[in-house]
């Protein structure tokens, strides 16, 4: 399945929408990097701000390939990725601001991996004028020590399962991937599935360092906010059995298109799904006892272990 390529054709998926304000700050970061890509793709969907005018000004002085593709409607997050990725003719590498280095660092993993699907970094989280608040995306969405280790060792497939680890705007994977993913389901967010797909079928990789500033700002639709252990405690006591029953479905999803390309279903993915449903069995029968087990698994790192998504 996975292609190698002797002199990688690298291909950046951008996709826009009403974010004038960051723009200009990506368009740069991408600009200066130590090796430029070889195209860049832009699906704007259906932008009501300025974002058009300052594509079309940078694609004037881009070294390099540069298409502008305008959606007739919006298509939202992941049906607007899908189009981008499907309209490149590289490697892919999606977005927000990048450290000079990044296309060379995760070009020289693919090259040196033969079995490598994917490959993601850590990034910086900053504010929206690009000033570090302190931590890193792995901090904030707790890919500690142990679970990177797992990684290392092969067992991916199983950190990717409990919580998805693997930030898009870090991503970059084989075109050859691109076959499998897509279509990319509306139910599901597209690095998840990437990453879970990636996982199975090949291996994925990372680069244990940041390689892109990751902006908080009241604009984004997925954030990498640090969470207090008290924050947990009330994001589970928040969960809504209807939520459980999304996550169950997005993993029947999954599960079905795998069947598809293996002819079989993973057994991990169904004991994910058992997971689920007793979790939903947990919640209807008692608030007070939710209660006391959500805590005692938040402490003894089991519920973050097993949480959602």
């Amino acid at each position: 399945m996975i292609e190698i390529f002797d002199k990688m054709k690298i291909s950046v998926a951008l996709c826009t929408y009403n974010g004038e304000l960051f723009l200009k700050d990506q368009l740069e970061s991408i600009f200066k990097q130590t090796r430029l890509p070889d195209e860049i793709i832009v699906c704007d969907d259906c932008s009501t701000d300025s974002m058009v005018e300052i594509l079309n000004n940078f694609q004037k002085i881009f070294p390099v390939s540069f298409k502008i593709y305008v959606n007739e409607k919006n298509l939202g997050v992941s049906k607007n990725f899908e189009k981008a990725i499907s309209l490149c003719s590289g490697d892919i590498i999606q977005d927000d601001v990048w450290m000079p280095e990044k296309i060379e660092k995760i070009i020289k993993v693919f090259t040196r991996n033969k079995d490598c699907s994917y490959v993601f970094s850590d990034a910086y989280i900053v504010n929206k004028d690009l000033h570090p608040l302190g931590y890193t995306m792995w901090n904030g969405i707790s890919f500690d020590r142990l679970q990177r280790k797992k990684f290392i060792k092969g067992i991916q497939l199983e950190v990717v399962l409990k919580h998805n680890v693997v930030t898009g705007a870090t991503m970059a994977f084989r075109s050859s991937l691109r076959e499998v993913i897509l279509p990319i389901p509306a139910i599901w967010i597209h690095d998840a599935w990437i990453a879970l797909l990636g996982s199975m079928l090949g291996r994925g990789y990372f680069v244990e360092r940041p390689l892109i500033y990751y902006r908080q700002h009241d604009y984004q639709l997925i954030g990498g906010k640090k969470l207090g252990v008290s924050d947990k405690v009330r994001k589970a006591l928040s969960t809504d059995v209807t939520d459980y029953i999304l996550e169950i479905k997005r993993y029947e999803v999954f599960n079905s298109r795998v069947l598809n390309l293996l002819g079989r279903n993973n057994n991990k993915v169904e004991d994910k799904i058992l997971f689920l449903k007793e979790r939903i069995k947990i919640y209807e029968s008692s608030v007070f006892l939710s209660l006391i087990i959500i805590t005692y698994e938040l402490f003894s790192g089991r519920y973050l272990s097993m949480q959602m998504g």
